[in-house]
């Protein structure tokens, strides 16, 4: 099994969540208390979210960048803005997290398979358009933002130096597939991210991905989301190669009643993930069957990830050993971290 530094990890946590706007980490009460054993602070820490105020300051910087966009922007054709990333689902573990501003061509979209496209859009080239727009948006950011970063292929990023956020400006285009235009439910609408140093497509579908952790966070009564800030944070402590994504995928592929979400239930939620972990790791069929949260891709079908489960697992079943260990000798968990 993995040896933890768990002094080590609680001060990786306090940076990471360290806002220098308000000059303080958003960590929890007990947190500066010395009568907890640091494994089991830990354990609290790593499920425990950001916050609505802090989410929400990272939700108001895009609404900046959106209107000065909104305000500057003089082309031929109309925009679309959506919002994109972990806050989107109150599951990010740190301040800095990335948030996306989608900006979306809306005067035309690509078909999917079955779409009849009786109708070609012919006026203008998709490509010079979505070159045009992001001309523009950075002329229009740079005279608003002294720190801009146009090194990203699908996007270009500001930091926002008021609130202390950044915000990724990506530029797509909408994907109307059968069921979107059936339904006009924009959860199965998806979108074409555009690569602009390969000059090509990327398929996505961002809001059947948010709308479905969110829902699967009302049903486990916010259960799955703190698994999936556990691994994450997990993740960023010991270099596990595995995304974000998969990492989400993962516990999204967990039966809704195996994930508690009541404070105190933190030792359990990790035994359950650990056992998704082993099913995970021993069964390849099961494992290469798992689904994303949009239910589109595969995430785990690789073999090259089933190393990265391995280490994640030994590195959650050190934490559940240690946590263990010390609850045997008078610790009472529940008595520890309600105050």
């Amino acid at each position: 099994m993995a040896v933890i530094d768990y002094i080590q990890r609680l001060d990786n946590i306090q940076a990471r969540k360290f806002d220098s706007s308000i000059n303080e980490s958003l960590i929890s009460k007990s947190f500066s208390r010395t009568d907890i054993p640091a494994d089991i602070k830990y354990l609290r820490e790593i499920t425990t979210p950001l916050g609505r105020l802090y989410n929400n300051k990272t939700i108001d910087a895009g609404s900046r960048v959106k209107n000065h966009l909104k305000n500057g922007l003089d082309l031929h054709l109309s925009i679309a803005y959506r919002n994109q990333g972990s806050v989107m689902t109150d599951t990010n573990i740190k301040v800095h997290s990335d948030f996306d501003l989608l900006t979306i061509i809306d005067r035309y979209h690509y078909t999917g398979e079955g779409v009849p496209n009786n109708n070609p859009y012919t006026e203008t080239n998709p490509i010079s358009d979505i070159e045009l727009l992001r001309e523009q948006t950075i002329d229009i950011l740079k005279k608003q933002y002294d720190e801009i970063d146009l090194s990203g292929s699908k996007s270009i990023s500001i930091f926002n130096k008021n609130l202390k956020r950044k915000v990724d400006v990506v530029f797509c285009y909408w994907y109307n597939t059968v069921k979107y235009e059936s339904s006009r439910d924009e959860y199965y609408r998806g979108v074409y991210l555009f690569d602009f140093d390969k000059n090509e497509k990327i398929l996505d579908y961002p809001f059947a991905h948010i709308q479905s952790v969110n829902t699967k966070g009302v049903y486990t009564n916010g259960g799955s989301k703190k698994a999936i800030r556990m691994l994450k944070n997990i993740k960023a402590d010991s270099n596990n190669e595995l995304t974000s994504f998969q990492l989400t995928s993962i516990v999204h592929s967990i039966d809704n009643n195996l994930l508690p979400a009541s404070l105190g239930d933190e030792l359990s939620l990790a035994q359950q993930v650990s056992f998704e972990l082993s099913a995970l790791i021993n069964n390849n069929g099961y494992r290469k069957s798992v689904k994303s949260p949009n239910g589109t891709e595969y995430p785990l079908i690789g073999e090259n990830c089933i190393e990265q489960l391995i280490n994640l697992k030994d590195e959650l079943d050190t934490l559940i050993r240690d946590v263990k260990s010390n609850l045997k000798y008078s610790y009472n968990y529940n008595s520890l971290i309600n105050y």
